[in-house]
C-alpha cells in the first residue's frame, strides 16, 4: 500500500463535487463528510434522521472496510446537523455503531447540509495503527 490513496465510494458523483470519499496519508484516513444519499447523490430518508444515521454509518463502515479497518480505528468524528434535539433523539444508534469504543466528538448544528433533505453529515479520522 502506497503512503497516499483515495477511495471512492461514487467515482462519478464524487468527481462532479469535486472530492474522494476517503484520502489515507501516512497511517491516518480521513473520509469526507458522508450524507444519507444514493449512488447518484439522490437525497435518501427525507425527514428521517435515524434512517439517515444508519445509513451514513454503513457508508462510513464500507469505506473503512476499503482500507481493511472499522469504526474501532475512527479517533475523530465530526458531525453536522440541521436539527441538534432530532440528533440527540438518534444518537444511541450511533453509540450503538461505536460498541462502547468512542471518538474524540464535535456535533455541530447548520443551517443546512448540500442537499435541504439531508439532516446529518458525518466525517471522520481514522488510524490504521489501531486496527478493529
Amino acid at each position: 500500500m502506497s503512503l497516499s490513496e483515495t477511495f471512492h465510494l461514487s467515482a462519478a458523483g464524487e468527481q462532479a463535487f469535486g472530492y474522494a470519499q476517503a484520502v489515507r496519508s501516512g497511517s491516518l484516513v480521513h473520509v469526507s463528510g458522508t450524507l444519507s444519499v444514493d449512488e447518484t447523490f439522490a437525497p435518501l430518508h427525507a425527514g428521517q434522521i435515524d434512517e439517515q444515521v444508519r445509513h451514513i454509518y454503513a457508508s462510513i463502515r464500507r469505506t473503512l472496510d476499503h482500507f481493511g479497518i472499522g469504526l474501532r480505528s475512527v479517533v475523530r468524528e465530526t458531525i453536522y446537523v440541521t436539527d441538534m434535539e432530532a440528533f440527540l433523539g438518534a444518537n444511541s444508534i450511533r453509540l450503538a455503531e461505536y460498541d462502547g469504543h468512542y471518538p474524540a466528538a464535535t456535533a455541530v448544528q447548520v443551517q443546512r447540509l448540500a442537499f435541504p433533505e439531508c439532516m446529518i453529515e458525518v466525517e471522520v479520522t481514522a488510524d490504521l495503527t489501531a486496527r478493529s
